[in-house]
């Protein structure tokens, strides 16, 4: 080539013809069409032209004049004609991009369901700001700022508790006025009264108030004998004891708890004494069956001395107004009976013996019973 004029132009009609600028057409099984040796570079006139194929995509070609301005390609244009399957965004006018209103869905459910909190009836709830306390909240809807921020801790204080000691099984031995071991367990019931004295008196106030109350019951049981703990006796005076010392202990120390009771569940001799402990309490039953029936005969040889001595008070008020009638009346009465009693009765005098059988005493039937015969 003598110039750069002709290399442009002959680049250019090479592509015309559909072939590559690199040298070939991009189908290496098509070899180049021969070149004329004439001047011009036209091809013989007894051969015919070449069919110069239509690609008007050719990005090495100048466009058409009908064909509108080309642009680059760029990254969402790749991702279109590939249906979207980049993962990318969808494309301005072929979709609507989701994220903004996930996100202002799950803002909004943070805030409301850390700042929007409903308290059943008998509940209430400690509200901490950063970890500190800010407020006590009651019954009903109470709001507070988003969580982290400010956080609310519930609890029923309208539920009563229990504390049972000893906390597992197992003997809980303790010491008596008489110095005897009893084996002895007993239930504090208890609610709360004020939810921030009661969260914040202790790390574990419900541990305080088990070794409060175990520590009283201990002095409770050290002022009573061991046999009116066993058989009952002194139970309900304990009972009253361990409640009304316990609940001095807890208002000093400010726990916020109310106790609602305290029942004895167990007071039984230790185990490796039992057996000896049940023989004594059937000696004792014993001894309290003997003494139940002396105090019986008692009352009733009592009660049959003070009815003869009310009877003789009678007789005598009447014999000091009639001396002799009184005298013959308790004489024939007193005949009366003691005839009654013996069916043959013998009468001596001026040395004979006389034998008087009594009146005769009508049997069941109404036939009179035949009376025993006299002689001498």
């Amino acid at each position: 080539m003598s110039g750069s004029g002709d290399f442009d132009s002959g680049r250019i009609l090479a592509m015309a013809k559909g072939k590559s600028p690199w040298g070939g057409d991009g189908d290496p099984a098509q070899a180049d069409p021969p070149v004329s040796d004439g001047e011009g570079g036209d091809p013989p006139a007894d051969e015919p032209a070449p069919k110069v194929k239509d690609d008007s995509r050719n990005p090495w070609l100048p466009p058409h004049a009908d064909e509108p301005a080309r642009r680059s390609a760029n990254i969402e244009d790749i991702f279109r004609a590939r249906g979207g399957r980049g993962g990318g965004s969808p494309a301005p006018g072929t979709g609507r991009n989701w994220l903004p209103l996930v996100l202002a869905g799950l803002i909004a459910a943070w805030i409301g369901g850390t700042s929007v909190h409903v308290l059943a009836k008998g509940e209430q709830g400690l509200v901490t700001t950063l970890g500190h306390y800010h407020r006590t909240a009651g019954p009903g809807l109470a709001l507070t700022l988003p969580w982290p921020l400010q956080a609310v801790t519930t609890r029923n204080t309208a539920k009563i508790e229990e504390t049972l000691l000893p906390a597992q099984e197992g003997e809980n031995l303790m010491l008596t006025r008489d110095r005897q071991l009893v084996d002895f367990g007993f239930k504090l019931r208890w609610r709360v009264t004020d939810l921030q004295r009661f969260a914040y008196a202790s790390p574990s106030t419900a541990a305080v108030i088990a070794d409060i109350a175990q520590a009283q019951a201990l002095a409770a049981v050290a002022e009573l004998p061991l046999d009116g703990l066993i058989e009952g006796q002194r139970r309900a005076e304990l009972q009253q004891r361990v409640a009304s010392r316990s609940q001095a202990v807890f208002d000093t120390l400010k726990l916020g708890v109310r106790i609602e009771g305290a029942e004895v569940t167990r007071a039984e001799p230790p185990a490796k004494v039992a057996e000896a402990f049940r023989k004594v309490g059937l000696a004792r039953q014993e001894a309290r069956k003997t003494v139940a029936k002396a105090q019986t005969f008692v009352q009733q040889t009592l009660q049959k001395a003070s009815n003869e001595a009310a009877e003789f008070e009678s007789v005598y008020l009447q014999y000091q107004a009639a001396p002799e009638i009184t005298r013959k009346r308790r004489y024939y009465e007193t005949m009366e009976r003691v005839l009654s009693a013996n069916p043959t009765v013998i009468v001596a005098g001026n040395g004979v013996s006389t034998t008087v059988a009594p009146a005769p005493v009508p049997t069941k039937s109404g036939t009179p019973a035949t009376p025993a015969t006299g002689g001498q």
